[in-house]
C-alpha cells in the first residue's frame, strides 16, 4: 500500500514537472521565435496579439483596458511536435500592469510618457480614479499555467517599461484565461436542461397555436386553458390590444404610459452608467464633459426611475384590494400571497436559471469570462436567495437588478398590515402610512449624514467606496426606500374613493406649476455635487439623499391624481396613449432581460469604443 501511495505521489510530481517544462520550452520557443534573425509567424502573432505599448490617449485613460486581439490570439497555432501537430495553441489571458509607489519618484518627469504613466498606474492612483484597475491582454502558449503566462507577460512589457525606467511588474487577472479545449465551452447538465425547457415550451406553444387556430373541439377544460394559456395567437392579440375610447379614467389609462416612459428611462441609464466599464478611448472626458451638461441631468439622476416603480407599485397594490371591498369582495390574504409570488417568481425563475447555465456559453471574446464567471459563479450559489426575495441583504448577487424584485415583493408582503385598517378605519391606515414614510425619510437622513454618504448614486467626482456604501445602507435596503410606496398606497386609497373634487382653475395651475418645479428641482439639483469645484457637505447630502425620493413621489402623486379627476390636460393624453398599452404589458419583462443583455453586448466588444450620445442611444436602439 506504501508503495502505491508512493508511485501515485512520484507519478504526479513527473507530470506536474513534464507539464511546466512544457511550459518552459514553449517560453523559450516564443522567445526565441521573435527575437531570431528569422522570426517566426505564430510567435509574430502571440506578441501582436498581446498588449505591448499602450501609448495613444494616455491622458484619456485609454489604457486601462487593452484587450489584444482576442481572436487572432486562440486562433494560433504552435510548432508541430514530433507528431506533425501543433504543441500548443494561442491561450489568451488578461493581467494588471502598475508602477510601485515607491518607484515612481525616480521616474524622469521630463519625459511626458513616462510622467503620465507613472500618474495612472500606481496603485494609490488608480483608486482615486473612475475605473477598474487596468486589465491586459497576453497570449502565452496553452501548455502553461499562472507563472507560465506571468513570466510571458513579463517579457511582453518589458519593452513597455523600459520607457518608466523600470522592471515588469504583472499580476494575471483570475479567471481570464482560455484557449480552445480548455474545457471551459462544454456545456454543463444545468445548460442542457435549460435547453431542454426551451424546445419543450416551445413545442407547447406551437401544439396549442396550431389546435387554437385550427379551432379543434376539445372537451376537457384544463387542455382547454393550456392551449388558451400558450397560445401564440391569443397572446399576441391580448398584447396587442388596445383600449377602446368608452373606457373611463377608472383604469388609471395614466400609469401605462408613466410606467413605459420609467422603463425605457431605466434602460437608457443603465445604458449610460454601464458604459465606463468597457474599453473606451475617453475615460476621462466622457463623465466630466457629460456632467456639465444640463440635459443629463435625467441620466444622472436616472436611478429615480426606480421610485416611479415604488410608486406605482403601491397605487395598485392598495387600490385594487379596495376596489374589490366597495364592490362587496372580500380581500383574500392567501390568494393575494401565492398570486403574486408566482406571477412574479416564474418568470424572474427563468431568468435565474438562464444566467447561471446556458448564458455562459452564448459567446466568448475577451471580455467574456471576466463579465459572466463570477455571475455564473454566483447565480450558483445564491439563486434561491433570489426566489425567496431576501438577496438584497446577501453578497453577490445573481441579477444586479434583482434587488429591486426583492424590495418590491417585500412591501407587497408587508402590504396587507396597510391595507386592512384602510379599509376598516382608513384613518389608522393613513396614520401608519405618515408615520413609516416619516420614520423611513429620518432614517435615510440619519444613515446618510453619520456614514458621510454621496447625495445618491455618483458616476463620478465621488469616492466610489462611499458609493458602494450608499448602495448597502441606503440603495437596496427596504426600510430606506419605502417613502414612495407608502405614498403610492396613500394614493391609492384616495383614488379607490372614487371622490369628485372640483378644484378651481387657480388651483389646478398651481398644482402642476409647484409639481414639475419641485420634480427639476429633484431632477436638477444632482448637478451640485457633479461640479468641478464641489466641496462635499455631509449635511448638504444627508438633506438631499433624504427627501428627493419623498419629493419625487410627491409629484408624481399629484400628476396621477389629476390625470384621473380629470385635471390632466396634455399630459393625461400623451400619458394615456393608447399605444403605451402594449409597452406598459412588457415593462416587467423588459426590466428582467435588459441589463443580462446589455452585458452580453459589453462583454462581446473586442476593440475601445469611443462613448458619445449617439453610439450609446444607437446601441440601445439596436439593442
Amino acid at each position: 500500500m506504501l508503495a502505491s501511495h508512493g508511485a501515485i505521489i512520484v507519478f504526479t510530481c513527473f507530470f506536474i514537472s513534464f507539464a511546466y517544462s512544457d511550459c518552459n520550452q514553449d517560453i523559450t520557443e516564443y522567445i526565441n521565435g521573435l527575437t531570431s534573425d528569422s522570426p517566426q509567424l505564430w510567435a509574430l502573432q502571440m506578441f501582436d496579439s498581446s498588449t505591448k505599448a499602450p501609448i495613444d490617449g494616455i491622458y484619456e485613460k485609454s489604457f486601462a483596458i487593452q484587450v489584444g486581439n482576442f481572436d487572432q490570439c486562440v486562433a494560433l497555432k504552435g510548432p508541430n511536435g514530433p507528431d506533425d501537430s501543433p504543441r500548443f495553441t494561442g491561450q489568451y489571458c488578461q493581467f494588471t500592469f502598475q508602477v510601485a509607489q515607491s518607484q515612481r519618484a525616480e521616474v524622469d518627469t521630463k519625459n511626458v510618457f513616462s510622467a503620465l504613466m507613472s500618474r495612472y498606474t500606481s496603485k494609490e492612483n488608480q483608486k482615486k480614479i473612475e475605473i477598474p484597475y487596468n486589465k491586459w491582454a497576453v497570449c502565452a502558449p496553452s501548455s502553461c499555467d499562472y507563472e507560465g503566462v506571468k513570466r510571458v507577460a513579463d517579457f511582453n512589457m518589458r519593452f513597455f517599461a523600459s520607457a518608466l525606467n523600470e522592471t515588469p511588474d504583472t499580476y494575471l487577472v483570475s479567471n481570464s484565461c482560455y484557449h480552445v479545449n480548455d474545457g471551459t465551452r462544454i456545456l454543463d447538465a444545468g445548460s442542457w436542461s435549460f435547453v431542454a425547457f426551451v424546445l419543450a415550451l416551445a413545442l407547447v406553444v406551437l401544439v396549442s397555436t396550431v389546435l387554437d387556430v385550427l379551432e379543434f373541439n376539445i372537451s376537457n377544460e384544463v387542455v382547454k386553458i393550456v392551449i388558451s394559456s400558450f397560445s401564440l395567437s391569443k397572446n399576441i392579440a391580448a398584447l396587442t390590444k388596445l383600449p377602446t375610447s368608452s373606457q373611463s379614467s377608472s383604469q388609471l389609462n395614466c400609469l401605462n404610459g408613466m410606467r413605459a416612459i420609467s422603463m425605457l428611462w431605466i434602460i437608457l441609464n443603465h445604458a449610460y452608467s454601464n458604459a465606463q466599464v468597457q474599453p473606451m478611448d475617453n475615460y476621462i472626458t466622457y463623465p466630466r464633459e457629460f456632467s456639465k451638461q444640463w440635459f443629463m441631468g435625467p441620466i444622472l439622476n436616472g436611478y429615480l426611475s426606480v421610485d416611479t416603480f415604488f410608486l406605482l407599485g403601491g397605487v395598485l397594490t392598495a387600490y385594487v384590494p379596495l376596489m374589490d371591498h366597495a364592490k362587496g369582495r372580500k380581500f383574500h390574504l392567501l390568494k393575494y400571497y401565492i398570486y403574486r409570488y408566482l406571477r412574479i417568481t416564474v418568470p424572474f425563475a427563468v431568468v435565474t436559471w438562464y444566467v447561471s447555465t446556458l448564458n455562459f456559453y452564448v459567446g466568448n471574446g475577451p471580455l467574456w469570462l471576466d463579465t459572466f464567471y463570477n455571475t455564473r459563479k454566483n447565480c450558483q450559489k445564491n439563486w434561491w436567495a433570489g426566489l425567496l426575495y431576501v438577496s438584497n441583504y446577501f453578497e453577490g448577487h445573481c441579477l444586479g437588478h434583482g434587488w429591486y424584485l426583492c424590495v418590491d415583493m417585500q412591501y407587497a408582503l408587508l402590504a396587507p398590515l396597510i391595507i386592512y385598517p384602510l379599509m376598516r378605519k382608513p384613518k389608522y391606515g393613513l396614520i401608519a402610512i405618515g408615520v413609516l414614510a416619516l420614520a423611513s425619510t429620518i432614517a435615510n437622513f440619519t444613515v446618510a449624514y453619520i456614514e458621510e454618504l454621496p447625495w445618491a448614486i455618483m458616476l463620478t467626482n465621488i469616492d466610489q467606496r462611499r458609493v458602494a456604501y450608499y448602495w448597502e445602507y441606503i440603495y437596496e435596503n427596504s426600510p430606506m426606500r419605502a417613502a414612495p410606496y407608502l405614498l403610492g398606497m396613500a394614493l391609492g386609497y384616495l383614488l379607490s374613493k372614487k371622490q369628485s373634487i372640483r378644484l378651481p382653475k387657480w388651483s389646478v395651475a398651481l398644482g402642476w406649476f409647484l409639481s414639475i418645479g419641485l420634480n427639476a428641482t429633484v431632477v436638477f439639483l444632482i448637478f451640485i455635487p457633479y461640479s468641478v469645484d464641489y466641496v462635499y457637505n455631509p449635511l448638504d447630502a444627508a438633506f438631499y439623499g433624504s427627501l428627493h425620493r419623498l419629493a419625487w413621489a410627491l409629484t408624481l402623486s399629484w400628476i396621477v391624481w389629476a390625470c384621473v379627476n380629470g385635471y390632466g390636460g396634455v399630459a393625461n393624453r400623451i400619458l394615456s396613449w393608447k399605444y403605451f398599452v402594449p409597452m406598459s404589458k412588457l415593462t416587467f419583462s423588459s426590466y428582467l432581460v435588459h441589463l443580462p443583455v446589455i452585458y452580453v453586448f459589453m462583454a462581446l466588444r473586442q476593440t475601445p469604443t469611443h462613448v458619445a450620445h449617439f453610439e450609446i442611444v444607437r446601441g440601445k436602439i439596436e439593442l
